[in-house]
């Protein structure tokens, strides 16, 4: 920490600011030798006797002894920071009415941290009142902790003396998180998280999940590697993990598709993490945000389609055209061309008339006409009274197999 300067008065009172934190795991310098090299087996005689090596595995860097903080070191955001705070008096006088305040200036605010009176509000000549603040770090960059005392001496009324000091540091990302937002034709919002560790050095991360409305059902998809009950998500400096969110509607989509296309809000990312000596720090993205999808005045979802279907033998697939204009619509079905499958039913068909924020379920049959991974195109809609056409490709995809 770094202070404003020696006070111009002398004071009565000195305060001492210390952070608290955890120590670190002591490493030892490996050095080692063959016994056929020119100091033959010297250098390994010296690592064996060196006080953090470990016993029969002096070669390795884990140490069982632990190393007390040098310095101020560097501090997350979302981690706790701790201060020790320490008021002694160094004269031979009463320091009377002794007020202590605390403040944390960032970027952005300044915070009030003195929320623990002092055990005392005289300190005697040679006696020292201390006191901790603990203050959840929620900004990144620049922060000025201000430390302020008040006091009287003396018999005889008078202005208090007062004396200020500044300590400052700087707050580091632990984390740095990318995303990515797909939106499905279903209505259905895929999330990609990358959370890679940027600090110096290893983290355990204890929950990573996604907060979003109450339009949305969250479900995880990922995969992790569990050693018994233990999970498996210990993070080295410089690594990153990917994770996959999928968000269904929760209502259907026959009466709350306008609803659901004008919902910009996905959530946020609530991220929990450990230190490797169990140093705890949490981090909330801000709110992710997607771009409203262009629905149209016809919105076709997929209902049912099977994922393998066989070469040549039909299938159905059902699907429902929900009505999102303001207005009551005739639909009439057609069937376009499409290379990879064959229709089986009539097009040209009217499918019934809509009203405004209602849908009407569609089912037809096909064939499939080429293997592998294929796409259902060639589906139109067609609005009688003005005469215009609604064109749907690419709605599904089938995995088409060759039959035994």
């Amino acid at each position: 920490m770094e202070t404003s300067g020696r006070e111009k008065t002398e004071h009565l009172l000195v305060l001492k600011v210390m952070r608290l934190t955890r120590p670190s795991l002591a490493t030892s310098q490996i050095v080692t030798t063959e016994p056929r090299d020119l100091p033959g087996t010297l250098l390994n005689s010296h690592l064996k006797n060196e006080t953090t090596s470990v016993p029969g595995a002096e070669t390795l860097s884990p140490s069982t002894l632990l190393l007390l903080p040098q310095c101020f070191g560097n501090i997350y955001l979302g981690e706790t920071f701790t201060s020790y705070m320490c008021v002694h008096n160094v004269s031979n006088q009463v320091a009377k009415d002794v007020t202590f305040k605390v403040s944390l200036q960032t970027n952005m605010n300044t915070l009030d941290l003195s929320t623990v009176p002092l055990a005392s509000n005289d300190i005697e000549p040679g006696a020292t009142v201390d006191q901790l603040i603990n203050h959840e770090v929620k900004e990144f960059g620049a922060h000025i902790l201000i430390c302020e005392i008040n006091y009287y001496y003396g018999n005889l009324p008078s202005e208090p003396l007062t004396f200020r000091k500044f300590f400052k540091f700087e707050v580091l990302k632990p984390l740095d998180v990318k995303t990515k937002l797909y939106t499905a034709e279903s209505n259905e919002v895929y999330l990609e998280a990358q959370v890679q560790n940027i600090t110096s050095g290893s983290l355990i991360l204890e929950k990573v999940s996604l907060e979003t409305s109450d339009l949305f059902r969250v479900s995880e998809l990922n995969t992790t590697t569990e050693v018994g009950d233990l999970e498996v998500s210990t993070m080295s400096s410089g690594d990153s993990r990917q994770f996959l969110y999928s968000l269904t509607p929760v209502c259907d989509h026959v009466a709350n598709v306008k609803v659901l296309s004008k919902t910009t809000y996905i959530g946020k990312l609530d991220i929990v993490w450990k230190s490797n000596l169990g140093e705890k720090g949490r981090l909330q993205t801000s709110q992710l945000q997607r771009s409203p999808p262009d629905l149209g005045e016809i919105h076709l979802s997929v209902d049912k389609v099977p994922a393998t279907v066989l070469l040549e033998q039909a299938f159905n697939f059902i699907f429902s055209l929900t009505n999102t204009s303001d207005r009551t619509m005739e639909m009439v079905l057609f069937l376009g061309k499409c290379s990879n499958f064959a229709w089986c039913s009539s097009s040209g068909k009217p499918v019934g008339v809509v009203a405004p924020g209602n849908s009407v379920s569609v089912a037809i049959k096909m064939i499939p006409l080429m293997i592998g991974l294929q796409s259902i195109s060639g589906i139109r809609v067609e609005d009688p009274f003005l005469k215009r056409m609604y064109e749907f490709d690419n709605v599904s995809n089938v995995y088409v197999v060759q039959s035994v």
